[in-house]
C-alpha cells in the first residue's frame, strides 16, 4: 500500500470513529444530513477518506446514501426503534452474563466512576456527558467478555439505536426519567448474581424500547 493510501485509510478510520460515537451519544439525530464537503472541511481533510468513513457507516445501517455528496442518519419508524433496542438488550444481557467471570475489581471500580458521572450528569441535565458516560459503562461490559464477535456487534448495533436514545433523552423524557440504576448493575457484579446482571441489563437497554412502545401507545390513545 502507497503512502498516501495509508494515510487516507488510517484518516478515515479517525473520521468513522469520531462519527459512530456521535451516533452512539446520540450528538446525530434520525434524520440529520451529513455532506461530505462539510465533514472534509470540518476534519480539513480530502473528501476521501471522509466518504470511505460515511460509507463504512452506512454498511452497518447506522447511516444511509441520500444523495452523491450526502447520507443521513435513518430515521425510521418507532416500531422499528423497539425492535432496534430489544435486539441490542438480548444481547447485551447475555453478554453481560458472560462478562462477569471476567471483570476484575479494577473494572468493577471504572464502572462505578461511569455510574457516578452519570449522576452527576444527571444533576446537570446534560444529555451528551450522561450518554456518553452510559456508553463507556455499557461498552467496559461487552468489551470484557472476551468475545470480538459480540462486542463487534453490540457496538454496531449501539450506533444504529444511539441516535433514537439521544432523541428520547434530549426531546421527550422528563428529567425524573434519568433513572441511573447502573448501580444497582455493578452491585450484582460485585455479588456475582449472573441472572439478577443479565436482567437489570436488559431492563436499562430496554428503557428504550419500553420508551416508545409506551409514546405510541399514548399517541393512539390521544388521537
Amino acid at each position: 500500500m502507497s503512502i498516501a493510501k495509508l494515510e487516507n485509510a488510517n484518516l478515515g478510520e479517525k473520521i468513522y470513529e469520531d462519527l459512530r460515537l456521535r451516533l452512539i451519544v446520540g450528538d446525530l439525530a434520525p434524520d440529520d444530513r451529513l455532506s461530505i464537503r462539510k465533514l472534509a472541511d470540518e476534519f480539513n481533510v480530502s473528501t476521501m477518506p471522509v466518504r470511505e468513513a460515511l460509507k463504512r457507516l452506512e454498511t452497518e445501517k447506522a447511516l444511509v446514501g441520500s444523495a452523491k455528496r450526502a447520507y443521513r442518519v435513518p430515521d425510521i419508524s418507532a416500531e422499528d426503534a423497539e425492535d432496534l433496542f430489544f435486539v441490542r438488550a438480548t444481547l447485551e444481557g447475555a453478554g453481560a452474563e458472560r462478562a462477569i467471570s471476567f471483570l476484575t475489581s479494577a473494572d468493577l471500580e471504572r464502572l462505578r466512576r461511569y455510574a457516578s458521572k452519570m449522576d452527576d450528569a444527571w444533576s446537570r441535565f446534560d444529555a451528551h456527558d450522561f450518554l456518553l458516560n452510559n456508553f463507556h459503562f455499557h461498552s467496559l461490559i461487552y468489551q470484557s467478555t472476551r468475545n470480538s464477535d459480540l462486542s463487534e456487534i453490540a457496538e454496531t448495533l449501539y450506533a444504529r439505536s444511539g441516535p433514537w436514545l439521544g432523541r428520547a433523552i434530549r426531546e421527550f423524557a422528563e428529567q425524573k426519567d434519568w433513572a441511573n440504576e447502573h448501580h444497582d448493575i455493578i452491585d450484582a457484579f460485585e455479588a456475582g448474581d449472573a441472572k439478577r446482571v443479565r436482567e437489570l441489563i436488559e431492563s436499562d437497554v430496554n428503557w428504550g424500547s419500553t420508551y416508545f412502545s409506551e409514546r405510541e401507545r399514548r399517541a393512539v390513545s390521544d388521537g
